[in-house]
């Protein structure tokens, strides 16, 4: 069974786990690498405050903590989407699952018109999820996003109503 629910103290130690997997932080613009303890208790306190800019979802499989998805309002009309799967879930449908209710409560519940998601260039697997579930290539951007000293070239996709 494949749920998304709010974040709590019950996710840190796979979010510690799943985010130290060098595989998976390649990937992830947002939290640091290494990930501690302190780092998910952190992202957990902030997703528990409703400012109105940030859903953030755990996805749950099978009764276990299985990766992350969040939307960030960026205006009245458009967010910006991220997620990250365990590496042990991947090639299995979950996250085409999880990304099409995440699009689906984007555009139904929060009356969103555009879905955006910024893909580093060699991150092939995380393309096809975003054209699977409706994304369209909008183009590359050169060193457009940075993790520490190091700056990446990225893809943009979106998806629009």
């Amino acid at each position: 069974m494949l749920k998304l629910t709010e974040y709590s103290e019950r996710h840190k130690d796979g979010m510690v786990r799943i985010l130290n997997n060098e595989n998976i932080a390649k990937w992830l613009i947002g939290p640091p690498f290494p990930y501690s303890e302190e780092d998910a208790l952190q992202y957990i306190k902030s997703c528990s405050k409703k400012n109105g800019t940030d859903h953030s979802f755990a996805v749950e499989y099978e009764d276990e903590f299985a990766g992350g998805i969040s939307l960030h309002l960026k205006n009245d009309f458009s967010a910006v989407t991220g997620y990250y799967l365990d590496e042990k879930h991947w090639n299995k449908g979950i996250m085409t699952e999880i990304l099409t209710r995440v699009a689906d409560y984007a555009f139904n519940a929060l009356n969103l018109k555009r879905i955006s998601a910024y893909v580093f260039e060699d991150n092939i697997a995380s393309e096809r999820l975003l054209i699977k579930c409706g994304f369209e290539n909008e183009g590359y951007l050169r060193k457009s996003h940075r993790k520490g000293d190091k700056y990446f070239n990225t893809k943009l996709f979106s998806k629009v109503i």
